[in-house]
C-alpha cells in the first residue's frame, strides 16, 4: 500500500480518468454524431414554405416604405421651392417631420411583426428537427449528437470565418447524420408523420 496520500490520490485520479478512455478506444461505435443545423435549415422543404410569406411581408413592407419615402421626397420638394419664412414653409417642414416619424414608427412595429413571425417559423422548425434527431437517435442507439459546421473557406464573410474556426468539432470521420436527418424531415407529412 502506498505510505504517502498524495501519489495514492495521483494514482487514484489518473486510473478514474484513464478508465473512460481506455473503454471508449476499445468501442468502435461510440454513440456519438454530429450534424450540420445550418445545412439542415437551407435544406428543410418545410422551413422554406414558412419562411416563404415573410418574405412575402419584407417584400410588400419595402414597397410601402419606398412609397412613403416618394411622398417625403415630393414634400422635400415643394419646401425648396417654398418662400422662406413663409406659413407655407413652416407647414411643409412639420408635415415632413411628421412623415418621418410616422415612417420610423411604421418600420420600427413591422420589424417587430416579421421578427415575431421569424421567430415562431425557426421555433417550428427547430422543434421539427429535434424530433427527427431524437427518432434517428433511439433507432441507432445514439447518445450524443454534436453540432458541426462547415470548414473555413476563402470566401466567406469574416463572421462565418470566426464561426467556423471556433466550431466544437474540429475532426469526424462516419458520424454526420446530417443527411438523414434532412432526408427524415423532407419526407414527413405536413401533419408530423
Amino acid at each position: 500500500m502506498l505510505s504517502f496520500p498524495f501519489l495514492r490520490n495521483f494514482c487514484l485520479a489518473t486510473a478514474f480518468y484513464l478508465l473512460p478512455v481506455a473503454a471508449f478506444a476499445q468501442d468502435k461505435n461510440l454513440p456519438i454524431a454530429v450534424i450540420n443545423l445550418d445545412k439542415v435549415f437551407n435544406g428543410y422543404k418545410q422551413h422554406a414554405a414558412r419562411l416563404q410569406p415573410l418574405r412575402e411581408s419584407a417584400k410588400e413592407l419595402d414597397e410601402s416604405v419606398q412609397v412613403r419615402q416618394v411622398e417625403m421626397e415630393t414634400a422635400a420638394n415643394q419646401l425648396r421651392k417654398a418662400m422662406p419664412g413663409s406659413p407655407e414653409q413652416l407647414r411643409l417642414q412639420q408635415q415632413i417631420l411628421k412623415l418621418q416619424n410616422d415612417l420610423r414608427g411604421f418600420v420600427e412595429i413591422e420589424r417587430q411583426k416579421l421578427q415575431k413571425r421569424e421567430v415562431s417559423a425557426l421555433i417550428a422548425t427547430q422543434k421539427d428537427v429535434d424530433e427527427q434527431i431524437k427518432k434517428l437517435c433511439k433507432e441507432r442507439g445514439l447518445k450524443l449528437v454534436l453540432r458541426q459546421h462547415d470548414p473555413p473557406a476563402d470566401h466567406q464573410p469574416l463572421q462565418e470565418v470566426l464561426k467556423n474556426l471556433n466550431r466544437d468539432v474540429l475532426y469526424q470521420e462516419g458520424l454526420d447524420i446530417t443527411d438523414d436527418v434532412l432526408k427524415a424531415l423532407n419526407e414527413m407529412k405536413p401533419d408530423g408523420t
